[in-house]
């Protein structure tokens, strides 16, 4: 039955992304064929290994992806049925058997419980929203992003094999979309334009920084999809998504990355720390030796990259968010402290808000999930908010780092450092917000009990000591029988 439904989806996910493909590219045939081509190899690959479940999620994940396309075509094709299919996705895990987990962190319980609360409390804002409708909409939406995560740990995730084959499709989604985005960019001449000129690339997807956001999760879940398996060839997906973050020009992805990175080593022990640095310079002195570093860093590109982190464009450094922080911080705090002023409001109540002078017209986004929060559900929302952080901070201090979770770990440190300055960690209509909270929930699920031993064991290099022998007294023993003498 699996295997039936398991090649009908992925007939239906053949059939729709050619379509949506085909008819979003219907000006650039090169584009829609290579996508074509690409969509189909990629599934024809892994048909045997996926149950009907995981098709579905890839096709889900698919969905979410274009709906945060610049092209008009997939975003209006993909708008409903995301929804649809992470509510098919809840209804067919919750057919499936629970299944307990031998060791449950309690810190599971308290995630799933503070999203449900977060989503709860989303939805009930509608009515005292400032667009009730919208906020209806989204709010629904979050509370099948918090089914979705209990379904997943309390039915489909406890066996650890499988969450990791469905953050594999996940991974191959977005390593996918990385690679369209790139064969995009070389028909339409964005990619030669960001290689060359100012701007920045931005690929399949409506701007530059969901571009840098999807690859930043992307890069660190292709090094965990590896460490399990231990096939490089798992690795040629991390190629795309770390050029289209280099080519996003994101400061933010790619700061976030590098940072997530030097957690997991850093958590490895001082020892990996001195490898790394002594292989860094290795390479910068062969580099220098054969004068490579003119090559490197006098390029066009690299000097236009290294302005973004030097020109302080609007302003300042970080272009002008400062400023819409301030700004959002004042609006909510003079206006709706409290219960903020309806959550997925900040689109319409920003363009409200510009028509007072003394708000200014500048501003349009908070670039931060964590006060676009406060904006839009006030103090209300600090309870769970704080209680989703602290089991994000447990993920990050005291999860192994062995094998995926290394890979796992960097990319929840990550995705944690990006929501300073984007807001999308409950962006229900993009896949940042899955991935994360998916990934968050799968950690703290299968995290051992006793992290001590295991942190120990790991930062030395070598297994737990053999038990100890008993010896017994040699006149306790019993006597050796002896062979007859023929």
């Amino acid at each position: 039955m699996g295997n039936r439904v398991g090649q009908l989806c992925l007939v239906i996910g053949a059939v729709v992304g050619v379509v949506a493909i085909t008819v979003a590219s219907v000006n650039d045939p090169l584009v829609a064929v290579g996508a074509v081509a690409l969509l189909l190899l990629a599934l024809f690959a892994v048909a045997q290994q996926m149950d009907g479940w995981r098709w579905l999620l890839g096709l889900t994940v698919g969905l979410l992806v274009c709906a945060s396309s610049r092209l008009p075509a997939l975003v209006e094709a993909s708008f409903y049925p995301r929804y649809a299919a992470v509510a098919g996705l809840v209804v067919w895990a919750l057919r499936m058997p629970r299944r307990a987990a031998d060791r449950t962190d309690p810190w599971t319980r308290i995630l799933v419980a503070a999203l449900w609360a977060m989503a709860g409390l989303a939805t009930v804002s509608f009515t005292w929203s400032v667009v009730p409708m919208e906020t209806l909409q989204r709010g629904v939406a979050l509370l099948l992003l918090a089914a979705l995560v209990h379904v997943l740990v309390r039915h489909r995730w406890p066996d650890r094999a499988v969450m990791l084959a469905d953050l594999r499709m996940v991974y191959l989604v977005l390593s996918g979309s990385a690679l369209i985005s790139l064969g995009f960019g070389f028909a339409d001449g964005t990619l030669f334009a960001a290689l060359s000129q100012t701007d920045r690339f931005e690929g399949l997807y409506n701007n530059p920084n969901m571009l840098s956001i999807v690859c930043a999760l992307a890069t660190p879940l292709g090094w965990a999809v590896y460490r399990e398996s231990r096939r490089r060839w798992e690795l040629l997906g991390v190629v795309p998504t770390v050029a289209c973050l280099l080519l996003s020009q994101s400061r933010t992805g790619l700061i976030a990355v590098l940072v997530g990175a030097l957690w997991v080593v850093l958590r490895h022990g001082l020892g990996r720390v001195v490898r790394l640095g002594a292989g860094l310079a290795a390479g910068l002195l062969l580099a220098y030796l054969f004068n490579l570093l003119p090559v490197i860093f006098a390029g066009t590109w690299m000097r236009r990259f290294v302005l973004r982190f030097t020109d302080p464009t609007g302003g300042d450094l970080s272009n002008g968010r400062t400023e819409m922080w301030q700004a959002t911080v004042d609006l909510w705090w003079q206006n709706r402290p409290t219960l903020g002023f309806g959550y997925a409001s900040r689109n319409h109540l920003f363009a409200l808000a510009s028509l007072d002078d003394s708000f200014g017209t500048g501003v349009s986004v908070v670039h931060n999930s964590y006060l676009q929060l406060l904006l839009e559900l006030g103090l209300a929302a600090v309870a769970p908010l704080a209680l989703l952080l602290l089991a994000v901070g447990r993920v990050a201090l005291r999860a192994p780092v062995r094998r995926a979770d290394s890979g796992l770990v960097w990319l929840v440190v990550t995705g944690l450092l990006i929501q300073v300055t984007e807001s999308a960690i409950f962006g229900t209509g993009q896949t940042y917000p899955y991935v994360f909270w998916f990934v968050v929930a799968g950690v703290l699920l299968h995290m051992p009990s006793d992290r001590a031993g295991t942190d120990d064991a790991e930062a030395s290099g070598s297994a737990a000591p053999p038990p100890p022998r008993i010896l017994h007294p040699v006149d306790s023993l019993p006597p050796r029988p002896v062979a007859a003498l023929r």
